[in-house]
């Protein structure tokens, strides 16, 4: 049989297959680098699925920090990458939430102290958020820095290819696809019970094109939303809110089905989401499959 190498298929073959198409294609330097991504067997490596998982939610987060812009969302929005590091600056308080410099690995930290110490952040404490394991080491310079852990945030990651949609059975008829009217953005504030800068930008977010909404309706009735954009082939399952009324009754685990099956159609060899520690939509996101990466999130005191 002959294996042919696309972006397309790219996640969904196995390691050695691939380290083999890369050593023929690159040469042996680069198929050893992807081996180290891959098995992440070095110190404070990072597996290569959550490297492009971390690619795939900063292009969605230029894409909202655009249409934020656009909308006139209060403050300034800016989402580049420097020096091996991801970063996005919103400025508005409301939003620090927002601000971060990702992909930080142990090689990457004295990086990763500069651009937090930089000057574009003009009073921002951005978040660091960190996927691999520093060790000692890592964690004393970033001490140094005066930044001190906060807390965790999950990072899901499952691998996707067609024989899943086709696993997966049936369409779930009460999840639609939402219309151009406000209905979604409607349902998913009420689901958050966001209001100010914080409903403005998810407002804003959730209208851009190549957004993909989807409703759950019982009755006739919207009762959860959920949006979900694909970079590539990789799949990011965005925002999801459920009405108070109509809580732990599975909505978001259809909406979690239903995006699935729609992200593997597509041709997405990977779905990503983030949730909090311990949360529903953690568990949710380990039940069907994901697997539940933990970044440390460190801010300057």
């Amino acid at each position: 049989m002959v294996w042919a190498v696309t972006p397309a298929n790219m996640l969904s073959l196995p390691v050695w297959r691939l380290k083999r198409w890369l050593h023929k294609a690159a040469g042996v330097s680069f198929a050893r680098w992807v081996d180290y991504r891959c098995r992440g067997s070095h110190a404070g490596a990072v597996s290569w699925d959550v490297s492009r998982a971390e690619w795939a939610l900063h292009r969605r987060a230029g894409l909202a920090g655009e249409a934020a812009t656009d909308a006139g969302v209060p403050g300034r929005f800016r989402v580049w990458a420097e020096a091996g590091l991801m970063a996005v600056l919103a400025t508005d308080p409301a939003l620090g939430f927002l601000s971060t410099v990702s992909g930080v690995t142990r090689q990457r930290v004295h990086r990763a102290v500069d651009l937090v110490n930089a000057p574009v952040w003009n009073g921002v404490k951005p978040n660091v958020v960190v996927s691999a394991k520093l060790g000692g080491a890592g964690e004393t310079l970033l001490r140094a820095a005066g930044l001190v852990r906060t807390g965790d945030r999950i990072l899901a990651v499952k691998r996707l290819d067609a024989r899943l949609a086709s696993a997966m059975g049936t369409a779930d008829r009460d999840v639609v696809d939402a219309g151009e009217d406000n209905t979604f953005v409607d349902v998913l504030l009420a689901g958050y019970q966001a209001d100010g800068v914080i409903a403005a930008f998810i407002r804003a977010e959730h209208g851009f094109p190549t957004m993909r909404r989807f409703l759950v309706v019982d009755r006739k009735t919207p009762i959860a939303a959920a949006a979900m954009t694909i970079h590539d082939n990789i799949a990011v399952l965005g925002a999801a809110s459920t009405l108070l009324a109509h809580r732990r009754r599975g909505a978001q685990s259809r909406l979690l089905q239903h995006r699935l099956r729609t992200a593997a159609k597509a041709g997405c060899a990977l779905a990503v989401a983030t949730a909090r520690p311990d949360s529903v939509s953690a568990a949710n996101l380990r039940k069907a499959g994901f697997h539940l990466h933990r970044r440390s999130v460190w801010t300057k005191s």
